[in-house]
């Protein structure tokens, strides 16, 4: 195991068990309009299907995967995150799901075993040429990959990270442009979809009332934006990334 790999297990280790991040909640109050369009589309691809969940923490997406799925394996490098999952389908009796540590570069998988792949928050961290080679290696040929990723560009964001340095790990890097253009090395298909522009603005407001109104009237200017300004999508916090496998065996 690499230095890189332990920092970051050792850093997920700490999060999961300790709640360190507990402070950035409130940002994420906006992304209920990001991951409603992010369920449809793993509902869309996962139901009935194979499924491998690339970075499951301690079972936050695991269980709505699941539900969809004929069988779903989930893995993470956290030893604590997956004992705490495989502990809460026990409790919830999930059975067609198995929770496994294991490394998200080298996947102990053969080749062509799930017809999707999908991670929050997770190929950030990684390597991505060895992630994104052992992603298409793993998926079945037409598989898809669907990753919801941080990007790297906005300066106030980025200004925001580099102030809480405790709320993220040394190696991980939001993505860039180029980085989800490398993309197109792996897989036949590269698609995206941006979130989260102006929507930043309704967080001040996530307990009272005007929030649902806000958080819907900015996430239609968000989509604005992004349709007439396209320069303007690089802006975006968090991405939904869609990789196709070509059909090739």
């Amino acid at each position: 195991m690499s230095d890189r790999i332990k920092r970051e297990k050792e850093y997920h280790n700490k999060a999961f068990s300790e709640g360190v991040r507990k402070a950035a909640d409130k940002y994420y109050s906006i992304h209920v309009t990001s991951l409603s369009s992010l369920y449809k589309t793993l509902e869309k691809y996962g139901s009935g299907k194979k499924v491998l969940e690339y970075g499951c923490g301690p079972g936050y997406n695991s269980f709505f995967l699941a539900s969809h799925a004929r069988e779903l394996v989930a893995i993470d490098i956290s030893d604590y995150a997956i004992a705490t999952a495989t502990q809460k389908a026990k409790e919830l009796n999930v059975s067609n799901a198995v929770f496994v540590e294991m490394n998200a570069e080298e996947l102990d998988f053969p080749d062509a075993t799930f017809d999707l792949v999908f991670g929050n928050s997770i190929i950030h961290h990684l390597d991505l040429d060895k992630s994104y080679s052992e992603i298409k290696r793993v998926l079945k040929p037409g598989g898809k990959a669907i990753f919801y990723e941080p990007l790297g560009h906005n300066y106030f964001i980025n200004h925001y990270r580099k102030a809480t340095p405790e709320m993220r790990t040394e190696d991980e890097h939001p993505l860039l442009m180029a980085d989800i253009e490398l993309a197109k090395k792996y897989f036949s298909e590269v698609s995206t979809d941006f979130y989260h522009l102006g929507t930043l603005a309704a967080v001040p407001f996530r307990n009272t009332f005007l929030f649902k109104g806000l958080l819907a009237m900015l996430s239609a200017t968000d989509r604005a934006i992004f349709t007439l300004f396209p320069f303007m999508r690089k802006y975006a916090w968090f991405c939904i990334i869609e990789l196709t496998r070509d059909n090739q065996g």
